[in-house]
């Protein structure tokens, strides 16, 4: 399957950045991931991917890692969205990508949209 999307690489960059404790420990996780599924429902996106375990999971108390939450540019449009890290024991396996809805308070069927054009515009304020 195709690498991560600008969007997934910007995203994962923000949870490192939010999260020094692991930063090293999941960027090395990542640097080697292989895309398993990329499942666009609509409203958001999961994409799935595999990590080799060579090394000790990420000690973190939750199955998930927040994301950030930011303005994605759909074509013409901007969109809020947010970003969570699954991890499935103590290993990241999907990033999930959700929308709130354009700064109007409309919907934008993703399920119309390339999601390889999604791009981050700045974080949501």
């Amino acid at each position: 399957m195709s690498k991560f999307t600008d969007l997934e690489r910007t995203v994962f960059d923000a949870i490192c950045a939010d999260r020094p404790d692991v930063a090293e420990q999941l960027r090395n996780f990542l640097s080697d991931a292989r895309l398993s599924e990329r499942d666009n429902t609509g409203h958001g996106f999961y994409t799935s991917f595999d990590v080799v375990k060579n090394m000790p999971p990420i000690d973190w108390p939750e199955r998930i890692l927040g994301g950030p939450n930011g303005e994605i540019s759909v074509g013409n449009e901007t969109l809020l969205m947010g970003f969570i890290l699954w991890l499935e024991g103590g290993y990241p396996n999907c990033l999930e990508g959700f929308q709130y809805g354009t700064p109007a308070g409309a919907d934008i069927d993703l399920k119309a949209v390339d999601l390889t054009t999604l791009r981050w515009l700045r974080p949501m304020l």
